[in-house]
């Protein structure tokens, strides 16, 4: 749900890690913005020889017209491994542009867990996370792999195919939802001087929003390595969102509507496919 580093949970050394990703587009559960946003996220973390590690990052919108540092981010949290399981529990803090049109935008940060158990012929796993935004929502990730390794353990290279499916609670669409309206709105009317929307997701329980598969590739050196992973997600079941807004005028006159403030892309849902492009070193 959160950033993962490529550390190991099983190290026999404490170490730092540097790392600059690029994301092809920002899609949260099959969910995305009508306008592509891609990010460039420079990363440091320190990931400590017993499991505990911190790590903290900025991420660039390198969009057209969307050239702006997006958000911030810092985590926490503790990799473990006992026998053929393995996990990490973590805490995670965003801080959002107010600009930001990103999905994801209206979550402040969480915590969560996940934990898989290595069958040998397969790895299967499953995650829960609270996230924090106007509301407090609730996810799930339950996800099956089986990775492929060949070379010296000091340069390894791995691909891992995975299949994944994300169950959330959808408060996290109403901030969002909220944020778009209100700029569509003074963009169609300049006489807007102020607008307080509130949206509502009618139907916000846990949902089965979508399905991922991923294939995961990255080369692993003493010093330094290199990651790709392509994902095809397919978006699962619509939300829905109804807005009530007040706007006030430069008159100073004031009304109220009530709409369907459902976007086109959630009304017409289509599959998205991005990719990840990692590289790292470290000391």
């Amino acid at each position: 749900m959160f950033a993962q580093s490529s550390s190991d949970s099983t190290s026999t050394h404490s170490y730092w890690e540097a790392s600059v990703d690029y994301l092809s587009n920002a899609v949260y559960n099959g969910r995305k913005d009508s306008a592509v946003l891609p990010y460039i996220t420079p990363m440091i973390g320190y990931y400590h020889k017993s499991g505990l590690y911190f790590s903290a990052s900025v991420a660039y919108a390198a969009a057209v017209n969307e050239n702006r540092i997006d958000y911030f981010s810092l985590d926490v949290g503790y990799d473990f491994s006992i026998q053929n399981f393995s996990g990490d529990v973590r805490a995670n803090k965003t801080f959002y542009n107010a600009q930001s049109t990103a999905i994801k935008s209206d979550i402040k940060g969480g915590i969560g867990a996940n934990i898989s158990y290595d069958f040998n012929f397969l790895q299967a796993g499953i995650s829960a996370d609270v996230i924090f935004d106007n509301k407090t929502d609730i996810a799930f990730n339950t996800n099956i792999a089986h990775a492929f390794s060949w070379g010296p353990a000091k340069q390894q290279w791995s691909i891992t195919p995975t299949l994944a499916a994300n169950f959330s609670s959808l408060y996290f669409y109403e901030g969002y939802t909220n944020r778009r309206v209100g700029k569509a709105i003074k963009k169609i009317n300049p006489n807007v001087v102020s607008i307080k929307a509130s949206t509502i997701v009618p139907n916000p329980g846990i949902t089965l929003l979508d399905y991922e598969a991923s294939l995961p590739l990255t080369f692993d050196a003493k010093k330094w390595g290199i990651a790709f992973t392509p994902t095809y997600a397919i978006p699962m079941n619509k939300i829905e969102t109804t807005t009530t807004a007040t706007y006030t005028l430069k008159n100073r006159a004031t009304y109220t509507t009530t709409n369907n403030t459902t976007p086109a892309s959630e009304k017409n849902l289509s599959n998205s496919f991005y990719a990840v492009l990692t590289v790292y070193i470290k000391f």
